[in-house]
């Protein structure tokens, strides 16, 4: 995943959100979207979109990707449709994703790689597969 100006700065603030908040508040949060979206786009064999969180321990991972425009649009108004139910800090979360989400619809169209969100600090943070 590749950030706009000032990009790895929201990285680093989104994934200081994740630190120290309960992760299967936010897996259960991802699994609402990933259903909603593919709901929309009448994805039921899960080809177009791919928004999974999966919880080890304490520590949360997000896996995103959109194989079009359309997708993705499915994506956002999903995240938009949940964020008045959601908790302060998945919120912000899941609301803080929607703008590299939007700018990677504009500027082609779909997401240029899968995107993986990791809370380890170990890891590199976002990455691609």
């Amino acid at each position: 995943m590749t950030f706009s100006d000032g990009g790895g700065f929201w990285f680093d603030q989104v994934r200081s959100l994740l630190r120290g908040a309960d992760a299967h508040v936010f897996a259960e949060w991802s699994d609402i979207i990933e259903k909603k979206s593919k709901e929309t786009c009448h994805d039921e064999d899960g080809s177009r979109i791919i928004f999974r969180g999966v919880v080890d321990g304490d520590r949360f991972t997000l896996d995103v990707d959109a194989s079009d425009s359309d997708a993705i649009l499915c994506l956002l108004k999903a995240i938009q449709s949940c964020l008045d139910s959601m908790p302060s800090v998945p919120k912000g979360f899941y609301a803080g994703l929607m703008e590299p989400l939007m700018t990677q619809a504009e500027r082609s169209g779909k997401l240029d790689s899968p995107w993986h969100f990791d809370t380890d600090e170990a890891s590199s943070g976002t990455t691609s597969r």
